[in-house]
């Protein structure tokens, strides 16, 4: 999979960047669309400073109330990628980064997200149990409850 993501990201995204850009450049000509990716990527800032302090505020009152702003964490990585591929020229790459920086759209990204880590993790489950740290799943998801085996602990007295 992971060799799959790299040929993907490194091959075949610029391949269909340059050939959208062709393709758009064609039908409106070579400034109109040099023109339109400037606009794009300011409409892009403007969007990722807009999001980002929305998401920093909700983090900041996440706090402020004792809780871990988990959510808003995930939100902020994904304005972060989101803004660095509306910096990346291109039509295709500025689609996935505006879906990145709206809301409703970033939520379902957030959701794959996290049930691609937490896969990952429950796969790992059978080699973290054999070291000498044993891993304890609750029921809730979002919950991992470490536990250290005393064999290994050393008592003060």
């Amino acid at each position: 999979m992971t060799l799959f993501f790299l040929i993907a990201a490194f091959l075949i995204i610029p391949l269909v960047e340059i050939w959208i850009l062709i393709q758009v450049a064609a039908s409106t000509g070579l400034l109109n669309t040099i023109g339109l990716l400037i606009v794009l990527s300011v409409i892009g800032a403007w969007l990722v400073k807009r999001e980002g302090l929305s998401v920093f505020r909700k983090a900041q009152n996440e706090l402020v109330q004792g809780q871990l702003p988990e959510r808003q964490i995930l939100d902020g990585l994904l304005i972060l990628f989101g803004g660095a591929l509306m910096l990346t020229p291109g039509f295709f790459t500025d689609f996935i980064g505006f879906c990145l920086l709206f809301p409703p759209s970033r939520i379902l990204f957030r959701t794959i997200l996290i049930k691609r880590m937490s896969s990952r993790i429950s796969n790992q489950h059978s080699y973290i149990r054999n070291s000498r740290v044993q891993w304890v799943y609750s029921k809730r998801q979002d919950e991992t409850i470490e536990i250290l085996e005393t064999s290994h602990l050393e008592e003060d007295d």
